[in-house]
């Protein structure tokens, strides 16, 4: 911070390995210098409240939860009376010159999920934690800040509502080779798949192998030095009524993958 800085910019739960801002102690960091604290809240929509802990702007991609089907692109932002009269002011406002404005059907579809977004949030938590927990029983090394082992977890769980869950990665090796089979092309080429015996569709769970994917635009160096290790897979889990048979073919692809590494298999 010095006497130039103006704003400081943070993700409430960091992408992808979902660590946890202290939003109370970055709010006084920021007024201290007499500077704004920007928060993106995608990941903790509903989940945790950062104008609540003293936050001066949130910032959500509408695109993710808010809409939950993957059909557009959109944004919003949060803020005090004051700062949103001043992004829309007929003569000066962002909001008015340069033009961040959706068509109104979109906004109405829009506005139609976020209806849902509750209940939508509650049955994502209760299938990550399932996942996760089982991840983590055979010995994986799992990033997600709803298991107690996760070293944020305490954080989060001073700092969140209560009632809408957990959100989550996966970090082995052993994952990489089975993203590559899952997806229909090479992981480097196409690095999203999905679980075998699923047909693509909205609402259901997604695998990413992060490196040539969303971390794709910062060097190998730069992601072993992030945490962003060579085995890390992020699984975006969807809205399955039956987790446990979705558990179950995860663990069909980790023997496989098991397999083709060694020649044997383990529990």
């Amino acid at each position: 911070m010095t006497s130039r800085t103006r704003v400081l910019d943070c993700e409430s739960l960091r992408n992808p390995l979902l660590g946890v801002s202290g939003l109370p102690a970055l709010v006084a960091i920021a007024h201290e210098s007499g500077a704004r604290l920007v928060v993106d809240s995608t990941f903790t929509s509903m989940i945790m409240s950062p104008l609540r802990h003293g936050a001066d702007v949130v910032v959500h991609r509408v695109t993710k939860f808010v809409n939950g089907t993957s059909d557009c692109v959109a944004g919003c932002v949060a803020s005090s009376r004051e700062f949103i009269g001043q992004l829309n002011h007929i003569n000066a406002g962002p909001s008015m010159l340069l033009g961040p404005v959706l068509d109104r059907t979109r906004v109405a579809t829009i506005l139609k999920n976020l209806h849902s977004l509750h209940i939508r949030l509650r049955q994502l938590g209760r299938n990550a934690l399932y996942l996760a927990s089982g991840l983590d029983a055979l010995g994986y090394t799992v990033h997600y800040p709803g298991l107690a082992s996760h070293p944020p977890h305490a954080l989060l769980a001073r700092l969140m509502d209560p009632g809408y869950g957990w959100l989550g990665g996966n970090d082995d090796p052993r994952h990489r080779r089975r993203c590559r089979r899952q997806s229909p092309h090479d992981a480097d080429a196409a690095p999203q798949g999905r679980l075998p015996g699923r047909q693509p569709r909205l609402f259901q769970d997604r695998v990413y192998y992060t490196g040539p994917s969303t971390s794709s635009e910062i060097s190998a160096e730069q992601r072993e030095a992030a945490g962003l290790h060579e085995g890390l897979i992020r699984f975006s889990v969807g809205l399955d009524e039956d987790i446990a048979e979705t558990m179950t073919r995860i663990q069909h692809c980790l023997v496989e993958a098991e397999v083709s590494r060694t020649g044997s298999a383990h529990a």
